[in-house]
């Protein structure tokens, strides 16, 4: 059975998982057949028929809580893009893999993968149970994913207090040092509702200082106003970790990224 991580990353682009609409039936079915081969329990859990996810346990000794490997299958869509590479072919050349969701992220599932297939090889029986969980619909919000999971199948990540998911970010280099970034937070949204009135008018004869009008003059004025910095203690923490391992110049450099005003 293939343990290759980068020809199971080609197998997973080829598949057509773009959301919308998702469709990634089949492309778990896959994953699920390499998992039941090897004898790795696995479980199939689904809001919509085509939209399925699946967890998988690799059982430990108890000793430990569980770990949870997780990844998401589904990509965002190819329409009206052009691609030197066909997009679902998993073509490599040059020395780099070609194909939607190389990077997001079937390229970090099929290294998930091979790890978990290969520990199966190996009879590894680590501390604490380790589970893989593959989920659809993360690109659309994960109604159909990593919501209803939470929501509906708590039970299956009873212990987990630790996880690693998909790649938060690449390493920065910085004063000749290279740095690999944790990613501990995630930038929330603030939705506003706004609501402008005005005199009526028609799209024959616009009216000036109507509704449209006000609303376009409002969004100059968030485009143009200085929003606030707040520096959060995760981000602290980095930025004075980086500052202490690097010459005295960019050190300092670094540090006014510190200072709001200067931000």
């Amino acid at each position: 059975m293939n343990r290759n991580p980068v020809e199971l990353a080609q197998a997973l682009i080829r598949f057509d998982t773009s959301n919308p609409p998702g469709n990634e039936a089949a492309c778990v079915a896959y994953v699920n057949g390499l998992l039941t081969q090897v004898g790795i329990e696995t479980t199939l859990l689904a809001r919509s028929p085509q939209r399925p996810n699946l967890i998988a346990r690799l059982p430990g000794e108890g000793r430990a809580l569980p770990l949870l490997l997780y990844g998401h299958l589904d990509v965002v869509p190819t329409t009206n893009q052009l691609w030197s590479h066909p997009p679902f072919e998993g073509v490599i050349e040059d020395g780099y893999l070609w194909g939607r969701g190389a990077l997001d992220m079937k390229g970090g599932v099929a290294m998930m993968l091979a790890a978990f297939l290969r520990a199966k090889d190996e009879g590894l029986r680590p501390a604490g149970d380790i589970l893989f969980a593959l989920l659809s619909d993360e690109e659309g919000g994960g109604d159909d994913g990593a919501k209803f999971l939470v929501e509906q199948h708590p039970e299956h990540f009873a212990g987990v207090r630790h996880a690693i998911g998909e790649f938060g970010g690449f390493t920065l280099h910085l004063g000749g040092q290279r740095f690999y970034p944790i990613q501990v937070v995630e930038k929330q949204v603030c939705w506003m509702k706004i609501r402008v009135s005005g005199p009526a008018g028609h799209g024959s004869l616009p009216m000036r200082g109507g509704a449209m009008a006000k609303v376009a003059r409002l969004l100059q004025q968030v485009e143009q106003h200085r929003l606030p910095v707040h520096v959060t203690a995760p981000a602290r923490t980095m930025i004075e970790g980086m500052a202490a391992s690097l010459p005295l110049a960019t050190r300092q450099l670094l540090r006014q990224l510190l200072i709001p005003t200067m931000t």
